[in-house]
């Protein structure tokens, strides 16, 4: 398994924070992010939706649904030795690998995943978090590891 720590220096400069990131971010000769048709795109709502449809429109699930469409397109277009991982980032640069995503509540999701190597569970408001879908490079063809999200109504891992 990878390991994601940073080195045990105290305190941590917004340059260790950026090195650290910066380390996992492989560089894909000749690949491009998958672009996003303006159809895809959610906004803006029509004027004829409902209230209630214009609040699902904010919540956590179809934020996951998009977070969960990009790491597919992302896995059809990287070559095989390469794979999407999603690092969520938090208010002060903290930096939470992702291994598993959850809708919990209507704005809220829960992240399984390795901070500084060690596991953790962090719960938070979908507008308190970033999250940035990367390449990685696969050192062992073993070491491919899917990223799970889980909703009421499913669970899937891409």
């Amino acid at each position: 398994m990878t390991d994601y720590s940073l080195p045990e220096e105290k305190p941590k400069s917004l340059e260790n924070v950026m090195e650290n990131l910066n380390s996992q971010v492989a560089n894909v000769p000749g690949f491009k992010p998958p672009h996003v048709e303006k159809e895809a795109l959610y906004c803006p709502l029509p004027d004829s939706c409902s209230q209630e449809e214009k609040n699902e429109f904010r919540s956590a699930a179809v934020f996951l649904d998009s977070l969960a469409t990009e790491v597919k397109a992302w896995r059809t277009q990287l070559p095989p030795n390469y794979q999407p991982a999603v690092m969520a980032i938090l208010h002060g640069g903290v930096q939470v690998n992702v291994m598993r995503l959850a809708q919990v509540s209507f704005d809220g999701i829960r992240i399984e995943g390795l901070m500084q190597g060690n596991p953790v569970t962090l719960f938070a408001h979908q507008s308190t978090v970033q999250m940035m879908c990367f390449a990685m490079e696969l050192k062992e063809p073993e070491e491919r590891n899917p990223i799970g999200f889980i909703w009421p109504d499913r669970d899937e891992e891409v």
